[in-house]
């Protein structure tokens, strides 16, 4: 199928936006006129992935403008901190829909909390946008109904043209190293299910702890197993750096070596200009394009530097956005079930010039799939930026 045509630091916020307190807010804090949602922040604003914190508020920070100009709707922010801890997240989402009582949630930004708060949600009944974690079973298409609407792509999607690119040949020895968390459990599993369906097989696989400095080892036994191909699933590029420095003291020198787009969190702050050159990823977003670089020179415009994650902003205010279009169709932000099928209804969206026809549907709450020809292979320039090296087809 291809892509629908039927569909660091914590931040200060804008000041089209009114942050109401972790501890406040609740319904007092809503607007008469329907068209100020309580909007609940949830994701790793202490912790070890502190950055999809910062590009996660500062995506919506970069939305806040266009939503007040375009729809007229303004949110106002119930920020909580899950530390990156599933059980922190489940108490924390608690809180936004039982004491704060949010109009909608944003986040978590990783698999691990979004899976843990994933029922409560559901069953709570709230617009739920996931618009970073890519778990498949975060957005449950059997929930009925689904409050779940993701506009980041899920694994299986990634996994599935990612399978297509690291078999490219019959001699292709795919070896997987990948995070002991639920974001690499889930990429490993899934690349494990893609390649029995096409009859292939992992030649090895090697499970690192997040943050370990020294994976030398797992990657000396994938080297003693005559791995050519190097796939990489691990939720940083500070992991991603680990792993590519232990490939070149080890001597593994693969044909191919393919990460997630978690790697361009810290990976070239990390490495030197001979490990960009041999690493890529893939994306249904052409990074490089002119539909997504305007939002990162607004970004570098607004904040002075680079974002950690460029895909975590873009996909953050698309969420803003067609999150906003649906509250000022509706008209009342606190009619949750009206703004659940208002984004499903959603005809058509604009984001920097690439137009989502249809991006949604009553079964259908995911805002990509999984064509390779309209993916992307992205890979650095000898300046540690970012270059998009072709189709991921080819």
């Amino acid at each position: 199928m291809s892509l629908k045509s039927k569909r660091m630091a914590a931040v200060g916020l804008a000041a089209a936006m009114v942050l109401a307190a972790c501890g406040g807010g609740g319904s007092d804090a809503k607007s008469s006129d329907g068209l100020e949602p309580l909007v609940g922040v949830i994701g790793p604003k202490s912790g070890a992935a502190q950055f999809y914190w910062t590009e996660m508020t500062r995506g919506l920070e970069l939305a806040a403008p266009d939503m007040k100009e375009q729809y007229g709707v303004t949110f106002k922010l119930v920020e909580a901190d899950d530390k990156g801890d599933p059980a922190v997240a489940a108490r924390a989402v608690q809180k936004l829909l039982n004491t704060d009582k949010v109009d909608a949630i944003f986040g978590p930004s990783q698999s691990g909390p979004s899976l843990q708060v994933a029922e409560t949600i559901q069953r709570t009944g709230r617009p739920w946008l996931v618009a970073i974690a890519a778990a498949d079973e975060i957005v449950d298409p059997k929930a009925s109904p689904n409050w779940g609407f993701r506009t980041n792509n899920n694994n299986t999607d990634a996994i599935n043209v990612s399978g297509s690119y690291l078999w490219n040949s019959s001699d292709s020895k795919v070896g997987v190293v990948y995070a002991s968390d639920a974001y690499g459990q889930s990429n490993h599993d899934l690349l494990a299910a893609y390649a029995k369906d096409k009859g292939l097989a992992i030649t090895a696989s090697e499970a690192i702890q997040p943050g370990a400095t020294d994976v030398s080892p797992a990657v000396q036994r994938m080297k003693s197993k005559g791995v050519n191909t190097v796939f990489i699933a691990v939720s940083t590029g500070a992991d991603t750096a680990a792993i590519v420095k232990a490939m070149k003291q080890v001597g593994l020198k693969a044909d191919r070596t393919l990460a997630t787009a978690t790697i361009t969190a810290g990976f070239t702050d990390l490495t030197s200009k001979e490990d960009w050159e041999s690493i890529v990823f893939i994306e249904p977003r052409d990074l490089t394009g002119p539909t997504f670089m305007p939002i990162v020179d607004r970004y570098e415009e607004k904040y002075g530097e680079k974002p950690s994650s460029q895909v975590a902003v873009y996909t953050t205010y698309t969420a803003a956005m067609l999150y906003a279009k649906a509250v000022a169709e509706v008209g009342d932000a606190s009619k949750w079930d009206e703004i659940r099928t208002a984004i499903e209804d959603t005809d058509k969206i604009e984001i920097f010039g690439r137009t989502f026809e249809s991006p949604f549907g009553a079964d259908d709450h995911e805002l990509y799939e999984d064509d390779a020809s309209s993916w992307f292979v992205i890979g650095f320039d000898d300046k540690g930026d970012l270059r998009t090296v072709g189709p991921a087809s080819s």
